[in-house]
């Protein structure tokens, strides 16, 4: 039996509805993008790790690999099991970090493939400083998308927040990126553009100072035609290390990593219901890319601003709630840190 003490950041959720599209929705796949996105920790003793797990109910054979640096790993899988790979490379000539923010293309796309389906999530911590999420295969993968991060205060430095777009396709993907706030290198609100090849990944990664950064909600990423068509892309976003607390003051703190939905993925109907019953409160953000849509919280108003053009924030609650919209929408769940907004410490066992 393993017992984990999850101490912050434990969950950002997108739950989304069901619209009309020529698109597989599964998260059941032979072949998915992803990479070893961004921990604190990697500017100081490097202690963090990050694995795969894989979830299959057939014998599979999975190939992990980052061809850009030549590393491969071939695992076999029974079935109707839950598979740990080995830690990916974090030094050396393999070295998978994002540590910082792009200037060129960095080779560090990993690349799952699988001979029969299955299920696949991404692990990076240190210690109890966790995030994981699902990971989506490449057949779901869109073309547009928004990044979805949180208000970046953290107990410690070196906390900044980011988002990478990784490129699916082969040939070449033209991404424009437009952040929502002040990067490392980028001013907010300015596009550029990217050109990657299948697995180079672009990292973006919000400015810093002290204990607190920019918030990168709103950014947004999408794929160009440059004459060949739009290319698929997969884009994350997370945070190094992040406190979130209904007060606005530093806590317990983890880093976060979230595969986003592409835009051809929202939804209009949303049910909520809290992480941990009656007991636990989660704060919401509802995003939305066009700012004239009309959206509806249990049936009446949404009664707080919409921030920056692009999100509602819901205060922590432990009531379900039911959300709609009259154009698509996206819908984030945050479970918030360590004793904060009325909340204990979660111990999961397995």
């Amino acid at each position: 039996m393993r017992k984990l003490h999850l101490l912050s950041t434990l969950l950002l959720a997108i739950f989304t509805g069901g619209i009309s599209y020529a698109q597989d929705f599964s998260n059941k796949g032979k072949d998915f993008w992803v990479g070893y996105g961004y921990h604190q920790v990697m500017n100081g003793n490097n202690a963090q790790d990050m694995v795969l797990y894989f979830a299959a109910d057939q014998n599979s054979n999975v190939t992990v690999s980052i061809p850009g640096i030549g590393y491969t790993q071939n695992y076999f899988v029974p079935a109707n099991s839950v598979f740990t790979s080995n830690p990916i490379p974090k030094a050396g000539l393999q070295d998978a970090r994002l540590i910082t923010e792009s200037t060129i293309p960095e080779k560090k796309g990993i690349h799952i493939t699988s001979d029969k389906p299955i299920v696949a999530y991404a692990h990076i911590y240190n210690a109890s400083v966790s995030g994981a999420s699902i990971l989506f295969p490449t057949t779901t993968l869109g073309k547009e998308y928004y990044s979805v991060n949180y208000t970046n205060i953290s107990n410690t430095t070196n906390s900044n927040c980011w988002f990478y777009v990784v490129a699916a396709d082969t040939g070449t993907t033209t991404v424009e990126i437009t952040p929502s706030a002040a990067t490392i290198n980028r001013p907010a609100g300015v596009p550029f553009l990217v050109n990657l090849q299948q697995g180079e990944i672009y990292n973006i990664m919000g400015q810093y100072s002290g204990n607190s950064g920019v918030d990168l909600t709103g950014s947004k990423i999408q794929s160009i035609n440059t004459g060949s068509g739009c290319k698929r892309i997969g884009v994350f976003s997370g945070s190094g290390r992040i406190s979130i607390t209904c007060t606005g003051a530093s806590s317990s703190s983890d880093n976060y990593m979230v595969q986003a939905f592409p835009k051809s993925a929202w939804g209009k109907k949303f049910l909520t219901v809290s992480t941990g019953g009656s007991q636990t409160f989660n704060i919401y953000r509802i995003c939305v890319a066009d700012p004239t849509t009309v959206v509806t919280l249990n049936g009446g108003p949404v009664g707080v601003p919409l921030q920056n053009g692009f999100y509602y924030e819901i205060p922590a609650s432990n009531s379900p709630k039911r959300i709609e919209a009259d154009k698509p929408i996206m819908v984030a769940q945050y479970l918030t840190s360590q004793g904060a907004c009325g909340n204990g410490t979660l111990v999961i066992r397995k």
